[in-house]
């Protein structure tokens, strides 16, 4: 099959990690960047490039003229290929572009929100007119289903065969990776609200510097300043003897992708219980759960405890072998094609 992502493609990207996945699947796909290119200077760090995104998210995209050229543009690219499926990733087009694109290919235009309802944004989706909507909270499902009448399916969120992996680690990787406890993403404002009450472990928190106004003095020795991608942050994960996965509170009934990552790299995963996770993984066995604070300290230092080091080696290989049995972006996609009935 041929099919259309329209999202972005950077780095450990969503859009990036399904057209690798497709590509091993035998199929091939068309790029679309939905969005204008708006001042990308990439010498001038990643808060520029956060800034100008809010600039255009909250200014340019409003302004008529400029969104109808982007439009044109991605309908120009779709008449000259034929598609099967275009697959929307977050939040991106209008009801009129989806319209437009359904009547340009007559291919089943379905969305994939990979995200917590937190970032719905502009929620466009509720009346764009997608053939499918998938979204990896169950309680998103059931709350659009339920209430609003659309074609909701759950789809969890996974990770890439080619870029998370079980990796032999050198001295060298040890010396930069090796710590107690250790997660890699976004430090935001609940991430450090948690973190600060675990500054007394060895803890590195891998990521860009956290916004200008998030200060917690507590984490300046956490806090590594530094993010991690592919190779490294797969490196990252298996070095420590925790990978601590504390899930936003927006993320009421479903796991990120972190979930699914940690086990791909051979790391022991401690996260927060939602019950989503019975269906993913076997808790103790294949993940670990926590409750609140108390019990989560309790879990730390009991999994951190010497004695108890063959039972965290031996819950990582099972988390391993259920990601990698279960839980790539190849098995998310199988279950799309299956659910709109195209053949994979």
């Amino acid at each position: 099959m041929k099919i259309a992502i329209i999202g972005k493609f950077y780095t450990e990207g969503f859009g990036l990690h399904i057209e690798e996945a497709l590509s091993d699947m035998g199929h091939s796909s068309v790029r679309i960047d939905p969005e204008v290119q708006f001042m990308q200077f990439d010498f001038l760090g990643q808060r520029i490039k956060n800034i100008n995104k809010t600039l255009y998210q909250q200014i340019f995209f409003k302004i008529p003229r400029i969104r109808n050229k982007k439009s044109k543009k991605i309908f120009r690219l779709l008449e000259k290929q034929k598609v099967d499926l275009v697959l929307v990733l977050h939040d991106f087009l209008t009801t009129n572009e989806v319209t437009v694109i359904k009547k340009i290919t007559n291919a089943p235009v379905i969305l994939w929100f990979p995200d917590a309802l937190s970032n719905f944004q502009k929620s466009m989706f509720f009346t764009a007119g997608y053939d499918y909507l998938f979204f990896c909270d169950k309680y998103i499902v059931e709350k659009l289903n339920s209430e609003f009448n659309l074609n909701c399916y759950y789809l969890p969120q996974c990770f890439s065969l080619t870029k998370h992996k079980s990796l032999e680690l050198t001295a060298d990787d040890l010396k930069k990776y090796n710590c107690k406890i250790t997660n890699a993403g976004n430090l935001y404002p609940s991430r450090a609200a948690l973190y600060k009450h675990l500054s007394k472990y060895d803890f590195k928190m891998w990521g860009f510097p956290p916004a200008i106004w998030l200060k917690v003095p507590e984490l300046d020795r956490i806090v590594m300043n530094k993010a991690v991608f592919n190779e490294e942050k797969s490196k990252a994960f298996k070095a420590a003897k925790i990978v601590l996965n504390n899930l936003h509170p927006a993320v009421i009934n479903g796991v990120n992708k972190r979930a699914f990552e940690i086990p791909a790299c051979g790391g022991f995963q401690i996260t927060s219980y939602r019950d989503a996770i019975i269906e993913l993984f076997e808790p103790n066995k294949e993940i670990v759960c926590y409750h609140n604070l108390n019990d989560l300290k309790e879990k730390l230092d009991y999994y951190l405890d010497p004695n108890n080091e063959d039972e965290r080696k031996q819950i990582a290989r099972a988390g391993y072998e259920r990601a990698m049995k279960d839980h790539s972006y190849q098995h998310r996609l199988i279950e799309l094609f299956k659910t709109i009935k195209l053949h994979d």
